[in-house]
């Protein structure tokens, strides 16, 4: 599933997701400018902006927003 399918699947179910964007990529990157993932509450995730640290800290980051939201 494609990460816009896997919002509009969030939305019609009326549960958050949060979109993690590559915004710059200086030096050498795994990922370039505009790769993009969409998390969900669970954690689960379609899309990559490159694996390693730096993706498992943005999930959590988006699990942090995603639970805030909920919250309010």
């Amino acid at each position: 599933m494609g990460i816009w399918s896997t919002i509009t699947g969030s939305l019609a179910a009326r549960e958050y997701c949060a979109m993690v964007s590559v915004i710059e990529a200086r030096g050498s990157a795994p990922r370039d400018t505009g790769a993009r993932m969409v998390v969900l509450a669970d954690g689960s995730f379609t899309g990559t902006i490159g694996g390693g640290a730096l993706e498992w800290q943005a999930i959590a980051s988006a699990q942090a927003a995603i639970a805030k939201a909920e919250a309010n």
